[in-house]
């Protein structure tokens, strides 16, 4: 192994150093199970690990999802979702599906040992090895914002670490930054983007095996600016459409029809960007301004809820996705002791009371970022009301390692890792989080932020870009 350890470390690693596969400038390779842009990405992975000195080529095979080189062959035992044999005859990963096969080979391509670099005479090796392995995580998102300040490389160099890393999902949430159709007013002239220019961000994740989620806050942050900002996306450009909203212009207004006709545009736009998937993220986190117009004030907060989020539910299931939830406005902050740190929002209407008539196809995101204690109660709490649960942690070390602790105790259903605008620190903390949600154990992993600077320069190629290297534009604070 040329690296100081593997990233995510797998369930089972045998090296034998005694022995090897060699190869050179060129390597053919029989590749079964994957999509044409999954390839090029295995291509792509194969020369930035060989230090752009040893190019791939595939040949398609009908060998359920795996990929050979040469005569060795893997075997897959009960509970794995790749394995890995290297000897002197080859190299072989095999799968139980595509994602895994090509998590199996952003391993196999650590092992990569380069002997000689210079121009003719390239030359590499591969200990002979074995590996098994799999998550203990299945469900591994992470929630990427698009703000008008956002360099689109940042989120590119973010979703290859992310699909390296072996994550399954990637949110993308548009902060007025994507420019829809059914309303030009929901995006900031001269700040956001086109389908076509967040298309190939769409591709990326997809050529890692990575579903794109979409999201929307379709409850509270309807400003789509944070809320010390003092920017509305829609009413600074046009008032008219105030009754959208809530007085304050910070939630949407749920007893408007034309709110849910323009939320239905919105999900039905963003399900077509991201293509095909099982999830869409509406966010319902922060709605402290809910139900306070003359129309909404009228109904019992939390019924008007409930019923809101039961109609979009049905919409969002009707189209083969499930809704996905922050928790923070369903739960009551008294029920979780004095001394605990409890994310939440419901104390303003009583919307707690809402959980007891949600729909159980909803999944619940719960977002605690101050837990670093190894038992985060309302996780388990929601799970008991009947609700797959995700846990959410930020960008502290100790939150992540300890919410992902709890999601394998517990059993959630998964995790979904943030980092809102401290996008930088996710590329910094990237190899740790894939760590903590990857492997079973639940200690803190040991790793340096060199370890996540050398994945970076392999997945992501700047051509000696200063700002697109590293995760800072600074290099000093002025």
């Amino acid at each position: 192994m040329y690296l100081q350890r593997l990233f995510p470390a797998p369930v089972s690693f045998k090296e034998d150093e005694s022995s090897c596969f060699l190869f050179g400038a060129s390597v053919r390779a029989e590749i079964s199970g994957l999509e044409a842009g999954e390839i090029e990405r295995v291509m792509y992975l194969w020369r930035r690990f060989s230090c752009d000195a040893s190019a791939l080529s595939a040949a398609a095979s009908e060998d359920g999802f795996s990929l050979k080189i040469g005569s060795a062959d893997a075997v897959l035992n009960d509970g794995d979702s790749y394995s890995i044999n290297v000897s002197p005859s080859g190299v072989c990963v095999r799968a139980a599906d595509g994602k895994s096969l090509l998590d199996g080979i952003s391993t196999l391509v650590q092992l990569i040992v380069p002997k000689e670099l210079g121009e003719g005479r390239e030359s590499f090796y591969i200990s002979s090895a074995e590996v098994h392995d799999a998550p203990a995580i299945p469900f591994r998102a992470v929630h990427f914002c698009v703000f008008p300040e956002t360099k689109l490389y940042n989120i590119e160099k973010s979703i290859h670490l992310a699909g390296f890393l072996k994550m399954t999902h990637v949110i993308l949430e548009f902060w007025g930054t994507y420019r829809f159709e059914c309303r030009p007013e929901l995006s900031w002239e001269g700040h956001s983007y086109t389908k076509a220019e967040i298309k190939p961000l769409i591709d990326l994740a997809r050529s890692y095996g990575m579903e794109v989620i979409p999201m929307s806050n379709q409850f509270g942050h309807a400003t789509q600016s944070r809320g010390g900002m003092g920017r509305h996306v829609v009413l600074n450009r046009n008032q008219r459409l105030s009754r959208l909203f809530e007085p304050d212009g910070w939630t949407w207004c749920l007893s408007n029809p034309d709110t849910y006709k323009l939320l239905a545009d919105i999900r039905e736009e963003l399900s077509d960007l991201c293509g095909e998937g099982k999830y869409f993220h509406l966010g319902f986190d922060e709605s402290y301004s809910f139900a306070t117009c003359d129309l909404c004030r009228r109904r019992v907060p939390h019924e008007l809820l409930a019923e809101f989020i039961n109609r979009l539910t049905e919409d969002v299931c009707r189209t083969g996705r499930r809704p996905i939830l922050w928790h923070d406005m369903f739960i009551n902050r008294s029920d979780f002791g004095e001394g605990d740190i409890v994310a939440n929002g419901s104390y303003f209407k009583d919307t707690y009371k809402a959980i007891d008539l949600l729909d159980r196809r909803i999944i619940m995101a719960d977002w605690q970022y101050g837990y670093k204690n190894d038992f985060n109660p309302t996780t388990k709490f929601i799970m008991d009301k009947g609700f797959d649960t995700v846990v959410c942690p930020w960008d502290n070390w100790e939150n992540i390692r300890s919410l992902s602790a709890d999601a394998k105790r517990l059993g959630a259903y998964g995790i979904i890792l943030t980092t809102w605008d401290h996008l930088p620190a996710w590329m910094h903390c990237a190899a740790h989080a894939a760590s903590c949600v990857w492997e079973k154990s639940t200690e803190m992993p040991k790793l340096r932020n060199e370890d996540a600077a050398c994945i970076l320069r392999r997945v992501y190629d700047t051509e000696g870009d200063f700002e697109k290297s590293g995760w800072n534009m600074n290099e000093v604070w002025q």
